[in-house]
This record gives structure tokens, C-alpha cells and sequence, in this order.
């Protein structure tokens, strides 16, 4: 047989055997449901998003059933605390309830996010480089003034890196449409994280991008933090300034699990965290949006199972580096990818496959 035809039928057989066994785990756990925040307690956090739709009813019973961390899908972004125009009130009901309610259950709160080109009013980066400069310190100083002690982490710089990077100076591959970078340059990451750090000296602060399995992406971002942990180190402090590196994990069935093994592997190698910050896995794409989801086959439900299995396989093995495992949905439906069903949990949020096989994701390594 030739070679090439032995590794397909290998990994058919794979593909079969897995589906298999997510199958029957699906219909015989109905009963025996274990709380993913349980079943991964020794590895990592289990988030998801909240909003205030998740807040309600049986959206909230699952929320608080299956995860012990949680991250504002919108509120905690600039769009949703800042002041509207310059000079007006910060905007902190909705964020305030939230984290207030998480408090009540014990579920830790993820900040999402300081620093963006994109969700933020226009008055944040309009001016001179020095009033632009202003407005930033001013707001990170602010919000994480108000949250200090209620929130354990940050998302300090949201996707700084351009689409389509094209080596692995990170410099060279800037957003250069991003307000922030049209004001101050690439100082303003910088400046960013030094100013969140001596706002709260104890939260964790982030850099957070997507397509992060990309590695001409992830040299990029690995060195641009390296790069500045580097720099903030040699002035005596002892800790880094970058403190993790969140992957968003936006991923779909065809999603080469060597290439998320790869980026884990450099980000742990120079010391910080790497968590996995909005994972959800599309079966098709489409326009993005809610309300747009349909009834998954059969093969798209196992093999959506089966890349959530391998992906868990892949982060339970460096539960040294990865502190959080975020989904970004608790159902397809409300999902912002939902024409592609991304969720755990379908329209009625019932347990899909990909449930069982995140629960039982051990089950779905290779016999040897």
C-alpha cells in the first residue's frame, strides 16, 4: 500500500473512531453531566462571555453551572465606558452589574479591553499626540481605578498587529490605520501597559490578538514581548510588564492543531502566560452576526467534536502556562459567528457533541 494512502485511511480511521466515542458519550451522559469548571479544575479556568442576554434565565443557570471565569463580550469596552463625548461620564452601570453578580458566585472577572483601534469613541484618538496621549493614561487610570480588586486581568492592547504580517518584526506590521498608532506611533503599546501596571500593580495585563496560529504572526507578537518584558526588566523591576498572551482561538474544523501547539510552545518559552482568551470553533463560514445559525449534520457535529477534543488534548498539555480557557458563546444562536453553529450548546441550549467531547476530551487520544 502506498504511503500516502496508509496515513489517509489511518487518519479516517481516527476521525471514525472519535466521532464514535463522542457519540456515545453524548447519548449516555444525558444524565451525567459533570460541570466543565469541575472537570478541568486541576488544569485550567473554564470561561465564556457574559452579557445581558446571559444574564437571564437558563442562559445564567449554565453560565454559573459550567464556568468560573467570565469576560464582558462588549461592556468593558471602550464603546461601553467611556464617556461619549470628551468631558462626560464614564458609562459603568451595566459592567458594574455584571461584575457585581459574578461576584455573588464566585467567578472571576476577565477585562475586555483597554486599548483597541476599533469600539472606541472618536474623541479618544482625535487631537494632538500629547492630548491623545492624555486621554489614554487618563482612561486606563480610570477604569482600572474602579475595578481594582473586582477584576483579576486585563486585556490592556486588543490587536495591535495588522492583517496579513509578513515577518517577525513586529514593528514593521503595526495597524497603522489604528488611531492610537496614527497619534503616538508604536510607543503606544508601551505606554499603555506601563500606565495599567502602575494603575493596578496586582492584575494580570494582556496582549490579545487572533489568528495567533499563524506563525509569522505569533514570532511577531512573541517578540514584541519579549522585546518589551526585556526592556521593563533591565530598568530593575521583577516582573514582566506583559504579563500573558491571549489567543483568541477563532477557529474552524480544519484548524492545524500543530500550528496552535507551536504558538503555545514560543509564547511559554519566554515566560508568560498563554491563555486561550475566545475559543470557538466554526463548521462553515459566513457572515458574521447573530440569529444566522441552522441544524448542523451529522459530520459537522463530529468533526466539530473532534477539533474541540484535540484542541483540549493540546491545552490540558501545557496546564503549566495556561491559567484560562475562554469560550467566546454559550449557544450558536447568539453566538456572533452563528452561521457556523461555533457553540457547545445549540439554539435550545442543548449539548451538542463538541460538549461531550471538551468533558471527555481524554477520551479522544490516539490508542498507542
Amino acid at each position: 500500500m502506498k504511503p500516502m494512502i496508509k496515513i489517509a485511511l489511518v487518519l479516517l480511521a481516527f476521525v471514525f473512531f472519535n466521532a464514535a466515542t463522542c457519540q456515545n458519550a453524548a447519548n449516555n451522559s444525558s444524565n451525567e453531566i459533570v460541570p466543565l469548571k469541575t472537570i478541568y479544575q486541576d488544569y485550567f479556568l473554564i470561561g465564556n462571555i457574559i452579557n445581558p442576554r446571559y444574564m437571564l434565565d437558563e442562559y445564567f443557570e449554565i453560565l454559573t453551572t459550567h464556568y468560573n471565569t467570565v469576560t464582558c463580550e462588549n461592556d468593558m469596552k471602550p464603546n461601553g465606558l467611556a464617556p461619549r463625548e470628551r468631558g462626560g461620564q464614564y458609562r459603568w452601570t451595566s459592567a458594574d452589574s455584571m461584575v457585581s453578580r459574578m461576584t455573588e458566585y464566585n467567578i472571576k472577572v476577565h477585562g475586555h479591553t483597554l486599548v483597541w483601534h476599533s469600539q472606541t469613541p472618536a474623541w479618544m484618538t482625535t487631537g494632538t499626540p500629547a492630548e491623545v496621549r492624555e486621554n489614554m493614561v487618563s482612561y486606563i487610570r480610570t477604569v482600572l481605578g474602579h475595578y481594582k480588586g473586582k477584576v483579576f486581568s486585563w486585556d490592556v492592547v486588543n490587536e495591535a498587529l495588522r492583517e496579513g504580517v509578513n515577518d517577525s518584526n513586529w514593528r514593521n506590521n503595526l495597524r497603522t490605520d489604528s488611531g492610537w498608532y496614527v497619534a503616538m506611533g508604536a510607543d503606544y503599546i508601551e505606554l499603555a501597559f506601563r500606565t495599567a501596571r502602575e494603575a493596578d500593580p496586582d492584575v494580570l495585563l494582556y496582549y490579545n490578538d487572533y489568528n495567533l496560529n499563524n506563525q509569522r504572526k505569533s514570532d511577531a507578537v512573541r517578540n514584541m514581548v519579549k522585546e518589551l518584558n526585556d526592556k521593563y526588566k533591565a530598568e530593575g523591576n521583577t516582573r514582566n510588564l506583559i504579563d500573558g498572551i491571549g489567543m483568541q482561538a477563532h477557529y474552524s474544523t480544519t484548524t492545524r492543531i500543530g500550528d496552535v501547539r507551536s504558538s503555545i510552545e514560543k509564547f511559554a518559552e519566554i515566560g508568560v502566560i498563554v491563555d486561550i482568551s475566545e475559543l470557538d470553533i466554526g463548521t462553515k463560514t459566513g457572515n458574521s452576526g447573530t440569529g444566522r445559525n441552522s441544524v448542523m449534520t451529522d459530520t459537522d457535529a463530529r468533526l466539530q467534536a473532534i477539533q474541540y477534543a484535540l484542541l483540549f488534548n493540546v491545552f490540558m498539555e501545557f496546564k503549566d502556562h495556561i491559567t484560562r480557557v475562554t469560550m467566546w458563546g454559550i449557544d450558536d444562536e447568539n453566538s456572533w459567528r452563528s452561521f457556523g453553529n461555533p457553540c457547545l450548546f445549540d439554539e435550545d441550549l442543548k449539548p451538542k457533541p463538541a460538549f461531550f467531547a471538551v468533558s471527555y476530551a481524554s477520551s479522544y487520544l490516539p490508542e498507542e
